[in-house]
C-alpha cells in the first residue's frame, strides 16, 4: 500500500437465513468496511445517496390507489455493490482471515 493512502478496517458480519416458516436455511457471511473512519476532504470528497422526494412518493401512491394498483417494498440492502469507482480504496482483512490465511 503507498505510504501516502489510509486503509478502511473491515468486518465480518454473519446472518442466519431464515425461510418463509422461520425455519434455519443457511448462514451468511459478508465483508463490511468500517467508512465511519474516513475523513471528510482527506478520505474522500463528496457522497451520494439516490432519494426520492416526498412530494414524488405522494403522487407515486395516489395514482397507486387511483388505479386500484398493487404496491410492494422492497429494501435492497446490494444497491451499490457493482458502482464503478474513480478513485482507489484500500481495505484492512478483517480480524481472524489475516491469521488464517498468513496475511496481516
Amino acid at each position: 500500500m503507498p505510504n501516502d493512502k489510509k486503509a478502511v478496517g473491515s468486518r465480518i458480519v454473519f446472518k442466519e437465513k431464515l425461510d418463509g416458516y422461520g425455519k434455519h436455511v443457511k448462514f451468511k457471511a459478508q465483508i463490511v468496511t468500517q467508512g465511519f473512519s474516513q475523513v471528510p476532504g482527506l478520505d474522500f470528497t463528496e457522497t451520494f445517496s439516490s432519494v426520492a422526494r416526498f412530494t414524488t412518493l405522494r403522487i407515486f401512491l395516489v395514482l397507486t390507489a387511483f388505479l386500484n394498483l398493487e404496491l410492494h417494498q422492497v429494501d435492497v440492502v446490494g444497491a451499490y455493490l457493482q458502482g464503478d469507482l474513480d478513485e482507489e480504496i484500500y481495505i484492512k482483512v478483517p480480524d481472524g482471515l489475516a491469521e488464517k490465511y498468513g496475511s496481516g
